[in-house]
């Protein structure tokens, strides 16, 4: 079974493409939270999804393992990010990953939502900043995908 949590970007300077200070808390107290180990860390473009998964490997105190920019994560692929086009992207990733590997991925709203209606043909609600998904896919290529909200963590 591979794994790929898909999260939006921490909050970001109003009129900046970089995180707020507040961003940055929530980033490393989400990192903090989590108890997995990542194989690959996926962003897109913008460098606020790098700064993200900095700061949120940072909590987790985990090292960048190997790691790429993906221009789908940002929308930036042929369908312009259209739920089919994120879906194929999500399932694109899931197939870079090791067997019973598990993947970091920093998109934006509402990519992820895309993705997650992609994959399930089940609209979920909007996702707050580091909220996102977790999809699975088992040895017999079912794939499942579960919402990661952020209950007591809060972001501004």
């Amino acid at each position: 079974m591979e794994r790929l949590e898909l999260r939006r970007h921490a909050p970001r300077e109003p009129d900046a493409d970089r995180l707020s200070a507040a961003g940055r808390v929530l980033a490393e107290d989400v990192g903090r939270a989590t108890t997995r180990t990542y194989d690959r860390v996926f962003v897109s473009p913008a460098g606020r999804a790098a700064e993200t998964a900095a700061w949120f490997l940072r909590g987790a105190m985990q090292q960048l393992p190997d790691h790429a920019v993906v221009p789908g994560l940002g929308g930036q692929d042929a369908t312009g990010g259209s739920p089919e086009g994120m879906a194929a992207g999500v399932l694109a990733l899931l197939d870079q990953l090791p067997h019973e590997g598990t993947g970091l991925a920093i998109s934006h709203t509402p990519l992820v939502e895309r993705a997650a209606f992609g994959l399930t043909g089940v609209e979920i609600a909007p996702l707050r900043e580091c909220e996102g998904i977790l999809v699975r896919r088992d040895d017999d290529g079912v794939v499942t995908v579960e919402e990661l909200r952020l209950g007591g963590l809060a972001g501004p």
